[in-house]
């Protein structure tokens, strides 16, 4: 009798509890059974400069034309956005920064990114040995850039980074050239 009981208590008590908040899932743009990896040789230092983002994913999409990396003790990195830019139509007044720590070679993980920025540990699946273009974007294939230290050229490196995105299993039909 006391399970009974026990169990109906517990029965009421869940029914009380409010329903979870629903998440809406991302698009994911990858086939994620397809291998994919990071290129061990990319530091915080490689990494740090200015860049522009020469194509994306749809679901990274928004007018962000440029960010900076900052290189930061321990491998971390320091992300700078513009003020004024915009990421999945949640825009900044001022420099939004996030910090990156990193967990892996050729890895960083965002703490408490802005909304519209992945939560996920972001891979940097390629980088060209000038550190000018650079294929980032998260194993769950819902981020993906291809991003370069020039607002043109680089035709060769940009071709380069698509192929190694196309070979993780990104579906290249979905990257798209940033119109600015």
């Amino acid at each position: 009798m006391i399970r009974i009981l026990t169990a109906l208590m517990i029965l009421a008590l869940a029914a009380c509890t409010g329903a979870p908040d629903i998440v809406e899932p991302r698009p994911v743009f990858r086939d994620t059974d397809a291998q994919i990896a990071s290129q061990t040789d990319v530091t915080a230092q490689r990494m740090a400069g200015e860049w522009i983002i020469r194509q994306r994913v749809p679901a990274a999409d928004g007018p962000v034309s440029a960010m900076t990396l900052a290189a930061l003790p321990a491998g971390a990195l320091q992300l700078s956005l513009l003020g004024g830019d915009c990421v999945e139509d949640v825009c900044f007044e001022e420099e939004a920064l996030v910090l990156l720590t990193p967990t892996g070679p050729g890895r960083w993980t965002p703490v408490n990114p802005p909304a519209g920025w992945p939560a996920q540990e972001i891979w940097v699946m390629w980088m060209d040995f000038d550190s000018r273009t650079a294929a980032i974007g998260t194993p769950s294939g819902e981020f993906g850039w291809i991003m370069d230290k020039n607002l043109t050229g680089g035709g060769d490196r940009i071709t380069a980074a698509r192929d190694i995105m196309e070979w993780f299993g990104y579906n290249m039909d979905q990257l798209n050239e940033v119109v600015r």
